[in-house]
């Protein structure tokens, strides 16, 4: 269902998002972030898509028990437009991504992302090689 989800959410199908999502899904997002309902996701896919072109999930691994799902990603694309803050360097960027997700009445109900946001910094220029995020 992940993979569905994020192939949904590469080529931009609402309608499809619909369908896997439920309407009241919470995402946990990196540093903290809360992603909260379906309108709120389908805004941050169309962020996305704004500030990177070809955007694509690549699912590397996946692990399923019960009503819980793991998928270590490998997510790219080109920063052709505003992302994160940062002013479009026109730099291609991959980086790795985890993504969980509880499902529940066939629909995603909550997912937490850990993405390597350091990697991604370090590709468009950002954060010098060698130097950590954060503190």
């Amino acid at each position: 269902m992940i993979k569905e989800y994020l192939a949904a959410g590469d080529s931009g199908d609402e309608e499809r998002l619909h369908e896997l999502l439920d309407a009241d899904i919470v995402t946990h997002s990196p540093g903290g972030g809360l992603i909260a309902g379906i309108d709120d996701t389908l805004q941050t896919w169309a962020s996305a898509h704004r500030g990177l072109g070809a955007l694509r999930h690549q699912v590397i691994a996946e692990l399923h028990s019960g009503d819980l799902a793991a998928v270590r990603v490998r997510a790219s694309g080109i920063h052709n437009g505003p992302f994160l803050g940062l002013t479009a360097t026109g730099k291609s960027v991959s980086v790795d991504q985890a993504l969980f997700a509880r499902i529940a009445h066939g629909r995603i109900v909550e997912m937490w992302e850990i993405v390597d946001t350091g990697s991604g910094l370090r590709q468009l220029g950002m954060l010098p090689d060698g130097q950590p995020l954060g503190p």
